[in-house]
């Protein structure tokens, strides 16, 4: 049997200008893409985009997961406690209107705040997926030798795994950053892939970002992307479902890793 990997990815406002261009014209082919490989995933969604994409929502749950990416996009780590606890709160119940269970929750950014466990569970989530980075460092290589699922108290982790020897992240920013090289720094190991649907819009869209960060989002984007995304997916040789599935059908993870509390 293959290995089962997450596969998430982060659906909210385009990245540097909070519009919807990748909501409206990804999301359809991302869907047809997943469908034609027998894929499932994660989606976790800025609940604020229901607002004008409730339909698009439904359509993902019809088949994927949905998990929540906060209300509002904001970094956690910048907010009082209410405010913090308003996020993770109204996205889920918002979310919960297109009718599944959401269960799952990743911080913007990856930046978790004070007492972050805490309100998890007075949120009601049942599992986390903040546990990751967007920098290379060693972090990264740390985070992937924890266990995907592992329990931290009351809730499960899923940590983001790495690639290039444990010093990146595994998520299709950094796969398109070192193209044509990253295939060769895929880790069989590989637990959990994420992405976002903005890095298949055309280069012009980054015109709005300061020049020094437009190459994160125009080398290898558009096109360009899907390609490295398919050949990726390909290497990793797993079969690609939901976090929720995963859960669903492990053993019980092992408490560990208590110190991230």
């Amino acid at each position: 049997m293959s290995k089962r990997i997450a596969l998430t990815v982060d659906l909210e406002p385009d990245w540097g200008v909070r519009g919807t261009r990748a909501l409206r014209e990804i999301t359809p082919r991302f869907l047809r893409f997943l469908e034609e490989r027998r894929m499932r995933a994660t989606f976790f969604v800025v609940s604020d985009l229901m607002d004008s994409s409730g339909e698009v929502m439904a359509a993902l749950a019809e088949r994927h997961e949905i998990a929540s990416h906060g209300r509002s996009h904001r970094a956690l780590d910048g907010l009082d406690r209410a405010d913090a606890l308003r996020e993770l709160t109204e996205s889920r119940r918002r979310l919960r209107q297109c009718g599944k269970e959401v269960e799952g929750f990743r911080a913007p950014f990856f930046r978790r705040c004070a007492g972050f466990s805490r309100l998890l569970r007075e949120a009601g989530y049942r599992y986390d997926a903040s546990l990751g980075s967007v920098v290379p460092g060693p972090v990264n290589g740390r985070l992937d030798s924890l266990p995907c699922p592992f329990r931290l108290g009351p809730t499960y982790e899923f940590p983001t795994s790495a690639m290039g020897g444990g010093l990146l992240p595994l998520s299709l920013t950094w796969l398109r950053l070192l193209a044509p090289l990253a295939g060769r720094l895929l880790q069989r190991s590989a637990s959990l892939l994420y992405l976002h649907l903005h890095e298949f819009l055309p280069a012009e869209t980054a015109s709005v970002l300061p020049a020094p960060l437009r190459p994160v989002l125009t080398r290898n984007c558009g096109e360009a992307a899907w390609g490295i995304l398919d050949e990726a997916l390909e290497a990793l040789d797993g079969e690609f479902v939901t976090c929720s599935e995963i859960l669903n059908d492990s053993e019980e993870p092992a408490r560990t890793a208590t110190e991230l509390r």
